[in-house]
């Protein structure tokens, strides 16, 4: 049983004594009284088709779960006192039930806004959607799991070609990944053989709206002749060269999550509002929308039941090549359009290599072309570790990444075209409106340049050379220390940050929580920053605890990925990092444990003239630990002359005051949790130069166990 001292009967005499709901305000208030909790809303909105039930209580009640429409779900603790339950697309039903894990249970009755249910009953037979709960994840079923799904594409942002009778250089690619979390007080990642079955769909990409489209239709078209077969099966369904449709089961992966690669996700022309459609042809082409979504859905191995679900974004993209190539075709005094400018192409690369591939009749149809790059060229995107080559010719010993970045950028042709050719990605990335880089970071004033280097760079320090590869793309830590990124990781494809994983046992992968990478959250697209919305209420990374702990309430944090690292482990233990009986705040140990438990490295932006520091006093830290880190980092202490330096603990001798610390360092992650600070609770010896420093640690331990905890 999920909820503790709620047997089977009991809840079913609960629910049978909150029968129908009771006529009179005298009554019902007596009821309220009596149950000890309130209900602040119970709405069915039929413009939206969404159920809306708040409730309050001054219990302290563990969980609540509500029975409607024939199927039950768990609402979502949003604070202490206050459960919260959604369910967009819901159907209509009369009442609901509500029972608690204190044993508190209650019907009422649903209040219809905004229209009348008009068929759309729940116990009719009719129109029974199982929509999406409280942020898209219903217990669904009658089923007591409780889980969270927390899905991503693997880049950010694909390149797909739009015309490819000629020749290709990415072919419809996208892969997504979903991570299935069992909430509770030690939430699971769930895998093969935890019941579930996961499922994927593509929203706006559907096989009749590929086939309708003149791009993907010549695509189909070619699939064959270019080796990967047909890209429609004998149902009638579109497949990618990965053979993987528009939808289908997620494969697990041992290491923790869901997959699918190889979805031939394209920008849609077809099933987007115009206001989505934001990407340019430069082929003179509709407008597209270059973020179509998918459908995470978990069901039940056994009774089939749906028990979760999310929603995430597919970004697709062309990229700016033609712009370039089409006028360096009409400059060249020949009419601009594709095929023409195939036929230059091939001439200047017969100039550089003796191979002037427009010649080249692959396909042995008396038609030059279609050709792909990395047949000669190696391209890891590719999924393969060799140039499978064309009969007669040699593989070149220079990967497409290598021909693509260092020719363009050390062409004086292509230099009077773009003499800022070498920072200007999106010259070839997409970048039409459309913003490959939309991220946090880019929110910051960052660019591409600043974590991958130009392209001179990239070619002189050898990127070009193994791209792809976690010993050349760049790393969270370069710039963010104590991420513990690389410590649990498949040094494959992706580099570190897409594959490793963190928070507690290395069990979370960096993107289910960040997002993917050049769209971290939170990213410029809404689309984007879908899910976050939907698992906290929030497009910030994912930190609040609530999504997966259901012991945290709505406590927002950060993981402790310095966990991982061993060397911040043992340079921070003892009295060597100011704990022991002295008790005084050794600031290079504040900046390594309590700083980062909320924070990546922010050590450059402690001034006594940054608001958000100063912000800090006595309020997300102790004074102790706020003045120590101001005079190591500024010479001084900011704000000092306010008054409170002593009463804080803070001032010259930098003592430790517990009583500042649980109110202050502790509450900035946590509730109140003083009553499990015990020296048997694993839980909080963990925190020992981990996640504060060993002085904080220690004061606590004595000022409230009467002892220093190991």
């Amino acid at each position: 049983m999920r909820y503790p001292g709620i047997t089977a009967s009991l809840l079913v005499a609960a629910l049978m004594v909150g029968g129908p709901a009771l006529a009179g305000k005298d009554k019902e208030k007596k009821r309220e009284e009596e149950r000890a909790f309130t209900l602040k809303k119970v709405e069915w909105n039929a413009k939206k088709q969404r159920l809306e039930v708040k409730l309050r209580t001054d219990k302290d009640t563990e969980a609540v779960r509500l029975t409607y429409g024939g199927r039950t779900y768990d609402m979502r603790r949003k604070k202490p006192g206050e459960f919260v339950y959604k369910q967009d697309g819901a159907c209509y039903d009369a009442a609901l039930e509500i029972v608690t894990s204190g044993g508190d249970s209650a019907s009422a009755a649903v209040k219809v806004k905004d229209g009348s249910p008009e068929g759309r009953y729940c116990r009719d037979g009719l129109d029974n959607g199982d929509g999406g709960g409280d942020s898209g994840n219903p217990a669904g079923g009658g089923s007591a799991r409780d889980l969270v799904v927390l899905a991503s594409n693997d880049l950010g942002m694909h390149c797909a070609c739009p015309g490819t009778e000629f020749f290709m250089l990415l072919p419809p690619f996208n892969t997504l990944r979903a991570q299935v979390v069992e909430r509770g007080e030690e939430p699971r990642v769930l895998g093969a053989g935890d019941g579930i079955s996961v499922r994927y769909s593509m929203v706006e990409n559907t096989d009749e709206s590929l086939k309708n489209d003149p791009y993907y239709a010549v695509w189909l078209e070619n699939m064959p002749k270019y080796g990967f077969g047909p890209g429609v099966d004998q149902s009638g369904r579109v497949r990618g060269v990965s053979g993987a449709g528009l939808s289908g089961e997620m494969t697990p992966v041992a290491d923790g999550w869901w997959e699918v690669e190889g979805v031939p996700a394209f920008p849609d022309i077809e099933n987007s509002p115009l206001s989505e459609r934001v990407m340019k042809d430069s082929l003179g082409g509709p407008d597209r929308n270059p973020y179509p979504t998918a459908k995470i859905e978990v069901f039940d191995s056994e009774s089939g039941d749906k028990l979760a679900e999310a929603t995430t974004v597919v970004p697709v993209a062309f990229g700016g090549c033609c712009d370039c190539h089409l006028k360096v075709t009409k400059d060249r005094g020949m009419a601009p359009t594709p095929a023409n400018s195939f036929k230059l192409m091939g001439r200047l690369h017969e100039r550089d290599s003796g191979i002037n591939f427009a010649e080249m009749d692959p396909d042995g149809d008396g038609v030059p072309g279609p050709i792909r790059c990395s047949a000669c060229h190696l391209d890891p995107a590719m999924g393969e570790t060799a140039a499978p080559g064309y009969p007669g010719l040699p593989t070149s010993k220079y990967t497409f990444s290598n021909v693509l970045h260092r020719w363009h950028a050390q062409s004086p042709e292509v230099l009077r075209y773009d003499p800022d050719i070498a920072t200007d990605c999106y010259a070839c990335h997409p970048g039409n409106n459309v913003g490959c880089f939309r991220g946090l970071h880019a929110d910051k004033g960052m660019w591409c340049t600043d974590c991958h280097g130009d392209l001179n760079e990239r070619v002189a320090e050898g990127q070009v050379d193994n791209p792809w590869s976690p010993e050349t793309l760049p790393k969270c830590e370069d710039c963010h220390q104590g991420t513990g990124e690389g410590e649990k990781s498949v040094h494959a494809f992706g580099g570190a940050f897409l594959n490793s994983m963190g928070h507690k046992d290395n069990k979370i992968l960096c993107s289910s929580c960040h997002g993917a990478p050049h769209a971290l959250y939170p990213a410029a697209r809404p689309q984007d920053n879908a899910q976050a919305l939907a698992v906290q209420g929030d497009e910030a990374a994912i930190g609040n605890c609530g999504v997966c702990h259901t012991d945290q309430g709505d406590t927002w944090g950060v993981p402790p990925h310095a966990d991982a690292i061993p060397s911040l482990r043992s340079d921070a233990g003892g009295g060597s990092q100011g704990g022991g009986a002295s008790g005084g705040v050794d600031p290079a140990s504040e900046l390594r444990t309590t700083c980062l438990a909320c924070h990546g490295d922010k050590g450059n932006k402690v001034a006594c003239g940054n608001a958000k520091w100063t912000a800090h006093r006595a309020s997300r830290v102790s004074a102790a630990v706020y003045d120590a880190v101001s005079r190591y980092l500024t010479g001084g202490i900011c704000g000092a002359g306010n008054g409170n330096s002593g009463s804080q603990g803070g001032g010259a001798s930098g003592g430790v005051d517990p009583a500042s610390e649980l109110r202050t360092t502790c509450l900035a992650c946590h509730g109140d949790k003083g009553n499990k600070v015990a020296c048997g609770n694993a839980k909080w010896t963990a925190h020992r130069a981990s996640r504060v420093s060993a002085a904080v640690y220690d004061a606590v331990s004595r000022y409230l166990t009467g002892g220093t905890c190991p």
